[in-house]
């Protein structure tokens, strides 16, 4: 049995949503920029109220008057050394008999104090200011961050001392044996039930594809089971009544009619469970929506699933926040060992609203349009980008693209579990996301490459199997610069999307003019995919031999009097354009990975349609 540290969740002070405010506080926290608490002052002064209602009132509360009072009751006869426990609680409670303003208020005060003495700026604004989503209503948008307790003048430890804490766990532990702290659950096991059959080993149940898992396995041989005192029975409490109750659940919940609804394959020795903890009457497909479908479920497209589950989730109560969506996984680790890799609990409203933002991250790309092979022999059908599933992202992030267009190694930078994250977490994963998109590009930006030489050169992609992913990698793209905040509205009007647009129409400039003077012999790169890597490092030095190479296109497309004439002018004028709103734009020396997605975003952008464009 552990001891709960000193400490627990707030939210923050202060909420402000404003993007250039949002900006300012980041260069604050990394230190780019001198902090003016005049200036903080007044934001906060212009915004909302406060952070903090009465209903979080009521947790603050609680966590500074019950639980300390409760614990210093049970660790009364901790030793002297260990005084700064009781002192932490005696001052803790002077804030949690309903004064949880008087908390609020002089922790404000001791923040701004030690920031004006230029101190912890980088972990103190966090607990000041919750930087907010611009359009999400306040009351569903306060964050949270956690704080430790400890206090100043103590004797010999302080409380977050490993000697304090262990001195607490051996007081818990000494009175779980004698009966104190369980005294008041007389023979109940750990969920309130008969604790008839202790000692009996948990039954197993047989799962699909993984096979027999037990329940709970703590083998006393193992000497790390050790590591809280008690080990097997003992170490968790599990009566014969919750263990028929657990197994039923999983059977129940592994039932194979009930594939892509509850369970479904995530990975190949991986099962995905996601359910409601209220049965709903209604088939609800949420394993599915999440991407572990049926095998021979391949079409169906994430936004019918979405749709499809949020409105069966509303026939359950109207108010999607009152129903909880359970999410777990169980991965196979060997023969003997079944390991839960994942487990989350969101509200059916958290995964309404993702499941909006996640379409319209996806959607945050320009028009890219694909001519493929349709399944009909010798038929050609233009297709745009997909959006993914959940699961899917994994796959196309820890694939490995090469230049022609295959992919053969994969990585396992990512877990399946992080696409489940990337949709439904709506702060854990705010600092992943960086992450994310360096190995996007890192694994991704030769399959970009090939594309953009593909489809500049008029060649027709083949979209079966494997190949679908060519079709979700631009949308997931867009997915990691939309949270961000880097949405298309303003980036395709940033030189390093114009940069892409740039190479793009070089490249078909130059495929036009082998088609008409070189009798269609394309070489191997056309001449904007040859600058796309100097491009990726140095947009201004891959222009510089842009310009040198292209003078000889330039001059044919000026004087081209083939059927194509009309073509090579479309694409004179486009250049003409970009290069106009380069020259107004600043282009950085180097690009950082947001700039670098943008430019390969932009490179295998199509064209604007009007309606004197000519067909290409």
């Amino acid at each position: 049995m552990a001891i709960p540290s000193p400490g627990f969740n707030i939210q923050p002070l202060y909420r402000i949503a404003d993007e250039d405010k949002k900006k300012h506080l980041k260069k604050l926290r990394e230190g780019q920029a001198v902090i003016d608490l005049n200036l903080l002052r007044q934001w906060i002064s212009e915004g909302q109220s406060m952070n903090w209602d009465d209903a979080f009132g009521r947790k603050v509360n609680k966590c500074l008057g019950e639980i300390p009072e409760k614990l210093q009751k049970q660790c009364a006869n901790m030793p002297r050394d260990f005084e700064s426990f009781n002192i932490l609680c005696e001052r803790s409670a002077k804030w949690g008999n309903g004064n949880y303003l008087g908390f609020f208020h002089a922790l404000e005060r001791c923040i701004w104090e030690t920031l004006e003495r230029g101190q912890q700026v980088r972990s103190l604004l966090p607990v000041l200011i919750q930087e907010g989503t611009l359009g999400k209503k306040p009351t569903e948008d306060r964050g949270s961050i956690s704080v430790f307790l400890d206090v100043t003048d103590f004797a010999e430890y302080p409380v977050a001392h490993v000697k304090t804490i262990k001195c607490l766990n051996e007081c818990l532990l000494g009175q779980a044996d004698t009966g104190g702290i369980r005294a008041e659950c007389g023979s109940k096991d750990a969920f309130g039930r008969g604790t008839g059959s202790l000692e009996e080993k948990l039954p197993e149940v047989k799962l699909p594809i993984i096979g027999g898992v037990k329940l709970r396995a703590m083998n006393s041989e193992s000497p790390c089971q050790y590591r809280y005192g008690t080990v097997d029975a003992r170490s968790y409490r599990i009566g014969s009544e919750s263990r028929t109750l657990a197994k039923g659940a999983l059977e129940w919940l592994k039932d194979e009619s009930r594939e892509g609804q509850t369970w479904g394959r995530a990975d190949v020795k991986e099962l995905l469970f996601a359910y409601p903890t209220i049965v709903p009457q209604a088939h609800i497909k949420l394993a599915s929506c999440l991407g572990a479908r049926k095998q021979d479920d391949k079409e169906a497209r994430f936004a019918n699933y979405a749709e499809d589950v949020v409105s069966c989730l509303k026939g359950i109560s109207p108010s999607l926040k009152d129903i909880e969506l359970r999410v777990f996984s169980l991965r196979k680790m060997d023969k003997a060992r079944t390991k839960v890799v994942f487990h989350r609990n969101y509200s059916a409203q958290r995964l309404a609203d993702a499941a909006k933002e996640w379409q319209q991250g996806c959607a945050n790309t320009p028009s890219i349009r694909i001519g493929a092979w349709g399944e009909i022999k010798g038929e050609i059908i233009a297709t745009e980008p997909e959006t993914p599933f959940p699961l899917q992202i994994a796959d196309c992030l820890n694939r490995v693209w090469k230049l022609d267009g295959t992919s053969k190694c994969e990585t396992k930078s990512m877990a399946k579990s992080r696409g489940i994250e990337l949709l439904l977490d709506e702060f854990a994963v705010r600092n992943q996301v960086a992450h994310l998109l360096a190995l996007a590009l890192q694994n991704g930006k030769g399959l970009f490459y090939w594309l953009g030489n593909t489809l500049h050169g008029g060649k027709i992609i083949n979209l079966d199997g494997l190949n679908k992913q060519k079709l979700l990698m631009p949308a997931i793209l867009g997915l990691l610069l939309w949270k961000l905040g880097i949405h298309k509205e303003v980036y395709m009007n940033n030189s390093p999307y114009l940069v892409g647009r740039m190479l793009k129409l070089a490249d078909e400039l130059h495929a036009l003019y082998c088609k008409e003077v070189r009798d269609g012999n394309l070489p191997p790169q056309l001449l904007g995919n040859a600058l796309m890597t100097a491009a990726l490092d140095s947009p201004t030095r891959a222009l510089a031999q842009l310009a040198l190479r292209i003078a000889p296109y330039l001059g044919w497309a000026k004087t081209n009097s083939t059927n194509s004439a009309g073509l090579s002018r479309y694409f004179l004028k486009q250049l003409g354009f970009v290069e106009g709103a380069l020259r107004d734009s600043i282009l950085p020396p180097r690009l950082d990975d947001p700039a670098r997605a943008q430019l390969l975003l932009g490179y295998i952008s199509s064209n604007p349609q009007t309606e004197d464009s000519p067909q290409i």
